[in-house]
């Protein structure tokens, strides 16, 4: 408890978040609602907070980088990044660095408040419709029928 009582200050969580990888960042968000608040303030204080994170990893792939920023993929697609081939299957895959997380903050996002605004936007439009969350969801009626096997003479 005393140690997430320290977590909760704001000057500590952006001198910890200073030091942190994009994964580590939104692990010690999951921590407390304190700490994930902690980090916000933080992050609205000091933007560049994002850009250090993401520097920490040193290279971010696209995915990484849409979550992370809160990025859509053709926002994505238009920062400097490079391309490599898949080792297993076909296709490509992209790693963004340095000068793309510092595009992404002073073109795309422009403030921390605006990543902000895009986080709760993206949380929005992710939640399941009609209201109730996936634990109360139940399965149709039909569930048990359709997985039925059929006897064979």
């Amino acid at each position: 408890m005393a140690l997430e009582a320290v977590l909760e200050s704001e000057d500590i969580a952006s001198l910890i978040a200073e030091q942190l990888d994009p994964t580590s960042v939104v692990a010690l968000g999951r921590v407390s609602r304190d700490v994930r608040a902690a980090l916000r303030v933080a992050i609205l204080g000091a933007p560049s907070l994002l850009v250090r994170a993401a520097r920490n990893a040193g290279a971010l792939t696209k995915t990484q980088l849409m979550g992370f920023l809160a990025l859509t993929s053709a926002e994505a697609d238009a920062l400097p990044r490079s391309q490599y081939v898949r080792m297993r299957g076909l296709g490509f895959y992209y790693l963004y660095r340095a000068a793309a997380f510092d595009m992404a903050l002073a073109n795309v996002l422009g403030s921390a408040e605006a990543w902000e605004e895009r986080l709760r936007a993206r949380g929005i439009a992710t939640m399941p419709r009609g209201g109730g969350g996936w634990a109360g969801q139940k399965r149709a009626s039909n569930w048990s029928q359709r997985g039925r096997v059929t006897r064979c003479r």
